[in-house]
């Protein structure tokens, strides 16, 4: 009798340490990863080479818990949100209010980067600043951003005015249209606070990829406002 105690005893035992190390594993293998949050490189629309190192596949979350949450509910497909909140800096002649209806509309816009992401505007510091500057002013957030072009220099997106007023030439002469060019430099440097470095045109004829470098020279390409499918895949 003693002896048959004691087996289920030492039963019991193994058991217990199996269930402990069986769950400890389980939880190693299923725990959730840090995001990866948006690259501190600086890409402005004069850079030659623009290089970031990862595309961030999460939104950034500050508590693992609401992290947890929502990659729960990315599987789901609910789509993931961003804040942002708006400035400007500067001798600004454009309506901010404008500006602030047009960027919205093109960032949650499905045929871009708000087919599977939603951009929210807050009135506190958002994920990231969008700026709609006085040309002078754009080199004051960066030596790497110049007051002929839009920039991205680390959580800002800064929008030059007289580009957002008037495009560029090489956008002019090819037919685009003022709006198309605001929907294209707002996706654009949007673009690379996600992640995204510059891209080229991949053929004559074909659309230019909304991370090239359109305002300078679309390369043989037809102008495109949009992310490709293959760049909004990306983040997903």
């Amino acid at each position: 009798m003693k002896l048959n105690k004691k087996l289920v005893l030492m039963s019991v035992a193994v058991f217990g340490y199996l269930l402990v190390f069986g769950v400890a594993a389980w939880q190693g293998t299923n725990r959730i990863q840090k995001p990866v949050t948006p690259n501190k490189d600086v890409c402005s629309e004069q850079t030659t080479v623009c290089v970031v190192s990862s595309i961030p596949k999460e939104d950034k979350l500050k508590d693992s818990k609401n992290y947890k949450e929502e990659s729960v509910a990315s599987r789901k497909g609910i789509k993931k949100t961003y804040t942002y909140n708006v400035v400007s800096k500067g001798n600004i002649n454009a309506s901010l209010a404008d500006f602030k209806v047009k960027a919205n509309q093109t960032l949650n816009s499905a045929l871009g980067w708000g087919e599977i992401a939603s951009f929210q505007e807050v009135a506190g510091a958002g994920n990231f600043t969008l700026v709609l500057s006085e040309a002078k002013y754009l080199p004051s957030y960066s030596t790497g951003c110049s007051a002929s072009w839009s920039c991205r220099a680390d959580r800002y997106v800064i929008i030059n005015q007289d580009r957002w007023l008037g495009a560029t030439s090489a956008w002019n002469s090819a037919g685009g249209g003022l709006r198309d060019y605001q929907h294209m430099v707002v996706n654009h440097e949007v673009g690379h606070w996600l992640g995204f470095g510059h891209s080229s045109c991949g053929g004559s004829g074909q659309r230019a990829p909304v991370m090239q470098q359109q305002s300078i020279n679309l390369q043989g390409c037809k102008f495109n406002p949009w992310p490709h499918a293959s760049e909004v895949s990306q983040l997903k």
